[in-house]
């Protein structure tokens, strides 16, 4: 096991702070996903989508693999017999399942522990905005 100096501790805290593991891992993903034949390009527009997901947190469009019907089908899968709802215990499974640690833990319905479809959808899409959101845009 190597030694982790002051230089190697500094590093270490610098890519934690700024999240590039994270980021490397969301990039990594969409180019296996997408295998797009201009991987330098499809990178570039990764990062711009980064950026404008970051100054406009509620409106930019960031990059996910996910979208709104994938979250539709995540939910379905938790509601196999079609209340229209999932338990509170399943809501925070299924955030924590696609990859989101900054989410709201308390949304509408958990008080009375049925969180609705209509609920999940927006918290994860408003979650995972967030996160895409909170990667450093200056380069």
């Amino acid at each position: 096991m190597a030694a982790t100096g002051p230089l190697q501790q500094e590093a270490n805290e610098y890519l934690k702070q700024h999240k590039i593991p994270q980021l490397f891992e969301g990039l990594t993903a969409e180019l296996v996903f997408h295998r797009p034949s201009d991987p330098r390009s499809f990178m570039r527009d990764y990062v711009l989508k980064l950026q404008n997901a970051k100054a406009n947190p509620d409106k930019g469009d960031p990059p996910s693999l996910l979208d709104e019907s994938n979250i539709r089908c995540v939910f379905s899968m938790l509601d196999m017999t079609k209340r229209g709802f999932i338990t509170t215990a399943q809501y925070h499974e299924a955030i924590k399942s696609v990859g989101v640690t900054d989410y709201n833990t308390d949304p509408n319905g958990a008080a009375l522990n049925k969180i609705s479809q209509e609920t999940f959808i927006k918290e994860t899409e408003m979650a995972l905005r967030r996160a895409c959101s909170t990667f450093s845009a200056d380069y």
